[in-house]
C-alpha cells in the first residue's frame, strides 16, 4: 500500500530526489541492490547532510542485496562524511541479502567504518525483521519504513 507524503509524520516536508533515499518518521533509508557508486554515496550523503535541518537524530535502514563487492573506501568516506555531518545516528539496521556468514562479518566491517561510535548497530537477512526493530528504536511504525523501502524499489531502473 502507498502512502502519501503526508503521512510521514515528518516535523515539515523533505524533498528527497525520487529513488534516492526516503524517509520515514525518523528513519533514513537507503536501497543498494549493487554496491553504489561514488556519485551515488556523495548524493545520499548529501541527502542526509540536508536532514540535519529537520532533525536531531535519526535510524538508518540500509537494503544491501550483494555484500560483494564492499564498497570502496572513497565510497566508504564519502557515506561516513556524510552521516557524521547529518543528524546524529541513533542506530543503524542492514538488510543483508546473503546467508554467507563472510557476507556478515564484511558489512559489519564497513558499518563501524561508515558510523564510526554508533553502537545500536544490528543485521538482519529480512526486511521485516528490521523494520520491526527499528520501529522500537526510532519510534516510527514498521509499515513506514517498510512502504519507504518499497518506494525506492519501485523507483529502480527496470
Amino acid at each position: 500500500m502507498a502512502l502519501a507524503s503526508h503521512t510521514w509524520k515528518l516535523p515539515e516536508q523533505v524533498c528527497l530526489q525520487p529513488g534516492l533515499a526516503a524517509v520515514r518518521g525518523r528513519v533514513f533509508i537507503l536501497y543498494h541492490p549493487v554496491t553504489p557508486t561514488l556519485e551515488r554515496a556523495l548524493e545520499e550523503a548529501e541527502a542526509y547532510l540536508e536532514l540535519r535541518h529537520h532533525f536531531e537524530s535519526m535510524s538508518v535502514f540500509i537494503w544491501l542485496g550483494q555484500p560483494f563487492p564492499p564498497p570502496a573506501p572513497e565510497i566508504r568516506a564519502a557515506l561516513a562524511a556524510g552521516f557524521a555531518g547529518g543528524p546524529k545516528v541513533d542506530a543503524v539496521g542492514w538488510v543483508v541479502d546473503s546467508d554467507h556468514s563472510l557476507g556478515a562479518s564484511v558489512v559489519h566491517s564497513v558499518s563501524t567504518q561508515m558510523f564510526p561510535g554508533v553502537s545500536c548497530v544490528q543485521l538482519f537477512r529480512e526486511p521485516f525483521e528490521a523494520a520491526h526493530w527499528l520501529s522500537v528504536v526510532a519510534k516510527t511504525e514498521a509499515e513506514l519504513i517498510l512502504d519507504g523501502l518499497d518506494t525506492l524499489d519501485r523507483a529502480q531502473p527496470a
